[in-house]
């Protein structure tokens, strides 16, 4: 792996991810597509957020946008991308009132032809040279201090301080459609 990262993208992913191999219009862009253990690869969305023009989720107000996949036979969901949680922003630079953030309900999404079952491909951006900038302020047991006090490893701050995310969703008629771009630094 190279110091940003981008090989195993976002650690939270893990387990849910399969990371797909294909040519790369930036080196520091890591790619994958939501697939369960089993295969599953066919997802409802559920989110929190304004649609802008039909199609792209973005914040409500000041509060961030959160995008979970619901397995369409188990009903299990999993958590994309917290806007709160996730990136350089939320790691290192912004906090945000615990009480606006238990205050997000989940609407389901669905695309422009009405559709709801998608498989899903998520794109993370690695532009932070984190060894260069925080390398300094790591503890000696490998842990980062967080803007919100809690201490990581610094191998998963990287993994997780991507500095932009995209969510892509193909329906099963094909049609594929961007519904998260954030840019996170």
């Amino acid at each position: 792996m190279n110091d940003l990262g981008v090989e195993q993208g976002p650690a939270y992913l893990e387990g849910l991810v399969q990371t797909l191999k294909k040519e790369q219009a930036h080196e520091i862009e890591w790619n994958g597509k939501v697939q369960t253990p089993d295969g599953h690869d066919k997802f409802h969305i559920f989110y929190y957020g304004d649609l802008i023009d039909d199609d792209l989720i973005s914040w409500h107000d000041s509060t961030p946008l959160l995008v979970y996949a619901e397995h369409t036979v188990t009903g299990e969901r999993y958590l994309l991308f917290d806007a709160a949680k996730h990136g350089y922003d939320a790691m290192l630079c912004e906090t945000y009132a615990e009480d606006k953030l238990k205050k997000r309900p989940l609407r389901p999404y669905l695309d422009v032809e009405g559709e709801d079952i998608f498989e899903v491909y998520l794109t993370a951006y690695y532009n932070v040279p984190y060894d260069d900038e925080f390398g300094e302020d790591v503890h000696e047991d490998g842990t980062y201090e967080l803007i919100t006090g809690e201490g990581m490893n610094f191998e998963l701050v990287k993994r997780n301080g991507y500095d932009a995310f995209a969510i892509q969703i193909t329906n099963r008629k094909g049609v594929s459609t961007e519904i998260v771009q954030e840019e996170l630094a």
